[in-house]
């Protein structure tokens, strides 16, 4: 690598070892490697908290991209400005006050829902006013394989549609679907995206028998393990075993007063106090068992039950049973108990209209957006290819203290993302550092960008290819740092390496320097922002040193990370742009079809080729948002591009990304189907011929 940005002592000192072997010499690998250092050792510590969308760590973080991007000399105005690309993410949902909802007769008598008693608004959907006609549409489940469809011979356009969790004949373990266990139609979303697809206009979920009886049974086993232990210690121990353990020291600090020394009985009166304790603590767990038993009998949904939110403008309820089978009985039709057991007795659907019944109402639902920006650096190039750029990235962002994403469940602990993705960012920034520092100038311009929100689905990327610094159609190539911390016996992954015709030959003359053991992919698409370029046809790489057990764990720490080998590979990466940069053509792209997988009969899905955009999802009226398509797909070869937002998947309505794959799994290869997106504002209808699946 070339040494234009060492003072010149420090060249001179070098010049003599690093002639003969070593790409760098060690007095410059050491400084390097303590940039690197100070870097990750700062965006992974418990001071940034993980580095959570919508938490000052990130905006710390950003901050300091900030001034690094600055003092490296990038140019950082090119955004209102600033270095901010400035955008929401939605990260939490909350109900607001004045939920209300009825149930109204054909006479117009309402009955009234208690808010928290019989209903609950779920996440999951939207908020609105609403005044329904109602349907009930048993299990809400669609399932060709298994003969079985919920929706057969019902209209439920419009309309809002009872639906029951779970599946039929759950105690069978020769049922069509999986007995027992939950198959594929049992999820809330699944269920959710079927009434789209049909037409539903709000849903109701209530928990089925089956699944009441099963919480039950497990609560009153628990309850009499509890009485039968609270009785034999009532027999061992009488005196203990009574209410109140005699163990209060009077503490005025706990809100009593110190007894009298009169009324302070001898040791040898006064019961046990181990027993007298336990004695207590089976009194009180047998009282929570009895009041979730009561709570259990006809249970109700709470609010994030089903999901924190999907981006649907449909309203999406959850009801206790009770409620429901009043209307059921004022209509002279069978209570819910003995319509599960028609369906159960087939299965066979059993799904009518509530004739002149409406569901009434008024939710809210408050999305909690926190601000999120990408970091925007460039620097210019010469000459005339300065108007071209080449784009390198990595994202900063990580899971702050766990949650959504963490494959550490229930851990509160800060995820300190060290390798994920503070080695890339670090990677990045000495990037910065060696390409602001040639003596010669770049023909090509190259703009730095640390991305957020790609843990919550590649969205800073996304927003970047929506909003570029520079051209799409004047970008050259996009190289991606995501987890370059963890060098193992000398292994590199290098993605994207056939998006390019030349990245595979060029790919392969570098590592004759730096002399990795390469795995290298072709294909551009993948979990990492890259996959938002190459979905715009643009040539990408991605450098990756491996998962690891600590992936997404608050183990990811510094302490286990090989800061020699992310200086080698930014080495490698650095002179891979220059060579992009240098070239007198910019890259030729490359359309790399993905591999045909053997799908077995257990995923029949035919093959559509669509890019979701995971940020563009905008509720049941908005349509799934695809933020391109892959090469010669039948999207591809249809015409969908990315920007597009499907609405309408043959007779479906489409809401998001379920309610395509779901309606998709209708269909089979070689179906022509039309297929109706947004694009431009405009109504756009396009014939899709499927593919056999990938």
């Amino acid at each position: 690598m070339p040494f234009h940005g060492l003072r010149p002592a420090v060249w001179v000192s070098c010049l003599a070892p690093c002639l003969t072997a070593p790409p760098v010499c060690a007095e410059e690998a050491a400084s390097v490697e303590a940039r690197l250092g100070r870097t990750i050792r700062f965006l992974a510590s418990d001071e940034l908290g993980g580095r959570g969308l919508g938490t000052p760590g990130i905006d710390r973080a950003a901050e300091y991209l900030h001034r690094e991007f600055e003092a490296r000399g990038l140019q950082t105005n090119t955004i209102d400005g600033g270095p901010f690309q400035r955008f929401e993410v939605t990260l939490k949902s909350e109900l607001a006050d004045g939920a209300t909802a009825a149930l109204v007769d054909a006479d117009g008598r309402q009955r009234p829902l208690r808010l928290g008693r019989e209903f609950n608004p779920l996440a999951v959907g939207g908020g609105g006013d609403f005044d329904l006609p109602m349907a009930f549409v048993g299990y809400g489940i669609t399932a060709p394989e298994a003969g079985y469809d919920d929706y057969a011979g019902i209209d439920v356009t419009g309309k809002a549609v009872v639906i029951l969790r779970h599946e039929p004949q759950q105690a069978n373990p020769h049922s069509p679907f999986n007995g027992a266990d939950n198959s594929e139609h049992a999820p809330f979303s699944k269920k959710l995206s079927n009434a789209v697809q049909h037409g539903a206009a709000a849903v109701m979920f209530v928990t089925d028998r089956y699944e009441i009886e099963k919480r039950l049974a497990q609560l009153r086993k628990r309850l009499d393990a509890a009485e039968g232990e609270l009785a034999k210690l009532s027999a061992e121990s009488p005196t203990a075993a009574e209410p109140g353990d005699g163990e209060s020291n009077g503490d005025a600090t706990s809100g009593g007063s110190q007894p009298a020394k009169s009324d302070v009985k001898p040791a040898a009166d006064r019961p046990r106090g181990n027993a007298a304790r336990r004695a207590n603590t089976l009194r009180a767990i047998v009282s929570v068992f009895r009041k979730r038993i009561d709570r259990s009998s006809d249970p109700l949904l709470g609010f994030t039950r089903a999901g924190d939110g999907s981006g649907r403008d449909l309203p999406v309820l959850a009801l206790t049973r009770a409620p429901l089978d009043e209307v059921l009985e004022s209509l002279g039709k069978p209570s819910l108990d003995t319509l599960e057991a028609e369906i159960d007795d087939g299965p066979s659907p059993q799904s009518f209209d509530l004739p002149g019944v409406r569901l009434v109402g008024s939710v809210e639902i408050d999305r909690q957006a926190a601000p999120a920006a990408n970091v925007v650096g460039v620097l210019p190039g010469e000459g005339p290819l300065a108007d071209e750029a080449i784009v390198i990235g990595a994202h900063y962002d990580h899971l702050g203290r766990g949650g959504l994403g963490s494959t550490k469940p229930g851990s509160r602990e800060v995820h300190n993302g060290a390798d994920d993705n503070a080695s890339g960012v670090a990677a990045l920034l000495e990037t910065v550092r060696v390409l602001s520092t040639r003596q010669e100038p770049l023909p090509r311009t190259v703009v730095f960008v640390a991305f957020t929100g790609e843990e919550r689905g590649l969205l800073g990327s996304a927003e970047y290819v929506r909003n570029p610094v520079v051209p799409l159609e004047k970008t050259v190539a996009m190289l991606n740092f995501d987890m370059v911390g963890r060098l193992a016996e000398n292994k590199l992954i290098v993605n994207g390496t056939g998006t390019a015709e030349e990245f595979d030959a060029w790919i392969d003359e570098l590592n004759e320097k730096h002399a990795f053991s390469l795995t290298k992919s072709p294909e551009g698409f993948g979990p990492s922002d890259h996959s938002s370029f190459y979905a715009r046809q643009l040539p990408v790489l991605h450098f990756f040193t491996g998962l690891h057990p600590e992936y997404h764990k608050p183990e990811d720490d510094f302490g286990l990370l090989n800061v020699p080998g992310i200086r080698r590979v930014t080495a490698m990466v650095g002179e891979m742009a220059v060579k992009i940069a240098e070239a007198p053509a910019r890259v030729a792209y490359v359309a790399v079809e993905q591999p045909r997988i053997a799908m077995g009969p257990g995923d029949p899905r035919p093959y559509f080729g669509s890019i979701p955009d995971l940020s563009g999802g905008t509720g049941a009226a908005g349509g799934y948002a695809i933020s391109g398509v892959a090469p010669r797909s039948p999207a591809a070869e249809a015409g969908l591009k990315g920007g597009d937002k499907i609405t309408r998947l043959g007779e479906y309505t489409i809401g998001n990304l379920d309610d395509f794959d779901g309606a998709l799994r209708k269909f089979s290869a070689g179906d022509k189907v039309k297929v109706v997106v947004r694009r431009g504002g405009q109504a756009v209808e396009i014939e899709v011929i499927l593919d056999p699946p990938r």
